[in-house]
């Protein structure tokens, strides 16, 4: 049987941001509607550009090489943190995340050229739209999702500006105690004109 790898490429955030996040999220966890929850770990926050699920290795090379392609391709946008969001909706939420601002439309432009070039690599197109965000927590399968405003209620969500510094290619490993990302390429923003574009 082929190996197959579990991958995916994502927009990396800086350790400092990923602290100040970890710090709210473990502020929501000690809420008693944060036990239904499984948290990320602060180590492990990234915006997912493109989920691939399991590549063969004919593909994880193309996957590789859609990711050398983009280095030095882009300027790092400006962003900031946003406010606390949940996916399907805040009464009923089964993921719920921290969103970006994104004003002068920086990061949707670095997701088109991310998105770009990944097709171009021979991947089709991805099987939702690119939304710029940060998956802090995710509804134990069976558990009732908590209310949004309940959970948060009390909380001030970080802020602050947030910098992309690559973009990486990752393999993810499920386990018990969650997954495990093993960055495999990566590319790093060039000085040029332009922002993502």
């Amino acid at each position: 049987m082929q190996e197959r790898t579990r991958a995916f490429i994502a927009f990396e955030i800086p350790d400092d941001v990923k602290g100040k996040i970890g710090s709210f999220c473990d502020a929501m966890r000690s809420h008693p509607a944060g036990a239904d929850l499984k948290w990320v770990r602060a180590d492990s926050l990234h915006m997912t550009v493109r989920f691939f699920g399991d590549l063969d290795r004919k593909q994880l090379d193309r996957a590789r090489a859609a990711v050398r392609d983009l280095a030095g391709q882009w300027v790092a946008p400006d962003l900031s943190l946003g406010q606390v969001g949940a996916f399907p909706s805040a009464r009923r939420p089964q993921v719920v995340w921290l969103g970006v601002e994104d004003a002068a439309g920086h990061l949707r432009a670095l997701a088109d050229l991310a998105d770009r070039t990944i097709r171009i690599a021979g991947f089709g197109p991805a099987d939702k739209p690119f939304v710029g965000h940060l998956t802090l927590a995710r509804v134990r399968r069976g558990a009732r999702p908590a209310d949004l405003e309940e959970l948060t209620r009390g909380l001030t969500p970080p802020s602050g500006p947030l910098t992309i510094r690559s973009i990486t290619l990752f393999k993810s490993d499920l386990r018990p105690e969650g997954p495990i990302y093993t960055p495999l390429e990566a590319a790093a923003p060039g000085a040029g004109p332009g922002r993502g574009e």
